[in-house]
């Protein structure tokens, strides 16, 4: 039987995780510019690949959970790891380092919003850059999240008719993925059920 790798967590005193967990979501939501999916790519470099607190797998089937909850990505995410890793202190400490800089930020920016020139062709150019690089992020994150997904025809189905019923419908998305979380659910029953009774026979 194979031997299971040992957990990193368990050689680090509590302290150090949590200020790890602080540190790192702090650092990724200061210089991380994107939102949710540009979070994700910088949290699954730092706590998939280098520290291997969880691995993808975990990160992306969490990545399905807190989606369906309300909320801003980075924080779910942030939540979701922290908690995994060192339980609800883990999780306080993440959620305060993601959220730090953007409270700093905006309220600079709130502060100064009435100065600035909006008009201003470098100002327009920069957001443009912004929204651009934003695109291109999160297109990245979608990519990767569809290869390590195990997709046949009916997810094909689900997730291209949820892409085309948001752009061609005036419904809310939320419909979109309630209506895909019952049909995966039922999906998964009724395989299961075919598996039982195959076995059976």
């Amino acid at each position: 039987m194979e031997e299971l790798p040992e957990n990193p967590l368990k050689n680090l005193p509590r302290r150090r995780v949590l200020w790890l967990l602080f540190f790192h979501f702090l650092k990724i939501a200061t210089f991380v510019v994107g939102g949710g999916y540009a979070i994700i790519l910088a949290a699954e470099r730092i706590f998939v690949e280098r520290l291997k607190w969880l691995t993808q797998q975990e990160l992306f089937d969490g990545i399905a959970l807190f989606q369906t909850v309300p909320g801003l990505m980075a924080g779910n995410t942030a939540v979701y790891i922290g908690y995994r890793a060192a339980g609800y202190p883990g999780a306080l400490a993440a959620l305060s380092g993601v959220a730090l800089p953007s409270f700093v930020i905006i309220t600079l920016i709130a502060l100064g919003f009435s100065a600035l020139p909006l008009d201003n062709v470098y100002v327009q150019g920069a957001f443009v850059g912004a929204r651009s690089a934003l695109g291109g992020l999160t297109l990245a994150a979608i990519i990767k999240l569809w290869k390590s997904s195990k997709v046949d025809l009916f997810w094909f189905v689900i997730a291209f008719g949820c892409l085309a019923g948001v752009l061609l419908s005036s419904w809310n998305p939320a419909w979109f993925l309630l209506a895909g979380a019952v049909a995966g659910t039922v999906r998964t029953y009724l395989g299961m059920l075919f598996a039982l009774r195959h076995r059976r026979n």
